[in-house]
């Protein structure tokens, strides 16, 4: 019995006692763990495939306990976002592409990861959450993003320095998140957690607004780490989003806005470490984004109407390059990427399906708009945020994306519930009571 052997089995004990737990109580056990994976992707592998990583089974896990839990004791939401019909339309839509594909293989593997978000998304809405489950979750995924943050300044300073691209060819010095997301995708998976800590650090007092502050700062550099100029520019989307909603003096506001201005100024003109050159030295440069775009638009007339199938894109920029001159030839793999939710949608699920997502985060907009305004910061930075970083980026099959779509939900559900129990009984009418008290 090999070493390996060896510690699985010392392990399963424990291993079987977390899965009952996570079956008892999924939000209290299954939720925070997964959540503070996400900005990691799938760097802990257990098994090949693309559900072989550790992130991946806990949302298996995850998703398997708040389905069952919903059948079994009905404890859920009372209250069911329009956002879920929306984003199960996208789900039916990009699963019905299936039939007319010209990609029929990559249609299938893609609609797995994309079928699999979606329904965690929808297990996590239907279930019931309070203020303070809500806040457990946002804080898992502040911690995630200050964890992955931390992990990159170890591989800086400890492991010899950042490892360099794993999800596929690239050029270039390495970048923070190359080996996890991807640089880019890093980047926006930590617009998230900047919201929540930055909004925390106006509104909070004390010990916490300094552990909340120091964060923030954590966050930010994290994302100039990455070299992503979408990412800078959606960060400071945020940034703007929690300062004009957050509930603060506007003295604190002032304070924090220039403080923020002025580190990344800083870091932007002395670039310590290397930090915010590729903002500035490419600032002009696309990374071949306009010429997979020219590409896309050539294939418009083909494919813009009924779509060319989900996760096809790679297929039809690979047959309509040629006949686009004016677009370079780039040799790196994630040149084949749309490098835009909106165009992939167009392209792979045609006008229907566009129409459909940009519903559902036209939805999510109005639903954070909507929530009382203690709550409101931090979804609709994170949201605005995401909106921003997608223009640039194919991200609708990264849980980071499926995530601020959820805690914009769930914040809805929650502010619902409180607003329910808020309101008061209604009086009797004629000495009858109403139907809905005389059960109770």
């Amino acid at each position: 019995m090999d070493l390996t052997t060896v510690f699985v089995v010392a392990l399963s004990p424990l291993l079987g006692a977390y899965v009952i737990a996570c079956f008892r109580d999924p939000v209290r056990y299954a939720l925070p763990p997964y959540a503070v994976l996400i900005p990691f992707g799938s760097s802990f592998k257990v098994f090949p495939g693309a559900f072989g990583g550790i992130s991946s089974l806990l949302g298996l896990l995850l998703g398997a306990a708040l389905l069952i839990q919903l059948v079994t004791t009905r404890r859920g939401s009372a209250r069911i976002p329009l956002a879920i019909p929306v984003w199960l339309a996208f789900l039916a839509l990009s699963g019905f592409s299936l039939f007319w594909s010209i990609a029929p293989g990559a249609t299938f593997l893609d609609l797995r990861i994309l079928a699999s978000n979606v329904v965690l998304l929808v297990a996590l809405v239907l279930t019931r959450f309070d203020h303070r489950t809500l806040r457990l979750f946002a804080t898992s995924l502040m911690a995630g993003g200050v964890a992955v943050v931390g992990y990159g300044l170890v591989q800086m300073t400890l492991l010899g320095g950042l490892p360099g691209k794993r999800t596929g060819p690239g050029d270039g010095p390495p970048r923070f998140g190359d080996d996890l997301l991807g640089a880019n995708n890093e980047a926006a998976a930590l617009l998230l957690p900047l919201a929540v800590a930055a909004s925390r650090t106006l509104t909070e007092s004390g010990r916490s607004r300094l552990l909340h502050g120091a964060a923030t700062l954590l966050l930010l550099l994290g994302i100039l780490m990455t070299g992503s100029r979408g990412g800078l520019l959606s960060a400071f989307v945020v940034f703007a989003v929690v300062l004009w909603l957050g509930i603060a003096p506007r003295a604190r506001k002032a304070v924090i806005a220039t403080s923020v201005v002025v580190l990344i100024a800083l870091a932007l003109m002395f670039q310590p470490f290397g930090f915010g050159r590729r903002q500035v030295e490419n600032s002009t440069n696309s990374s071949g984004r306009t010429d997979i775009w020219m590409v896309g638009a050539q294939a418009c007339p083909l494919y813009c109407l009924g779509g060319a199938g989900w996760g096809a894109f790679p297929t039809v920029y690979q047959q309509e390059l040629s006949s686009t001159p004016e677009a370079r030839v780039q040799p790196r793999g994630a040149t084949f990427e749309p490098h835009s939710i909106f165009l992939l949608a167009v392209i792979e699920v045609g006008l229907p399906g566009l129409v459909i997502m940009v519903l559902g985060l036209a939805v999510a907009l109005l639903s954070a708009w909507r929530l009382p305004a203690a709550m409101r910061a931090p979804p609709m930075a994170a949201l605005l945020g995401t909106c921003v970083s997608s223009f640039f980026l194919s991200n609708i099959n990264y849980k980071f994306f499926w995530a601020v779509i959820a805690y914009v939900a769930v914040s809805e559900t929650v502010a619902a519930a409180t607003r329910e129990r808020a309101e008061p009984a209604r009086p009797a009418v004629g000495g009858l009571v109403p139907a809905q008290q005389e059960v109770q």
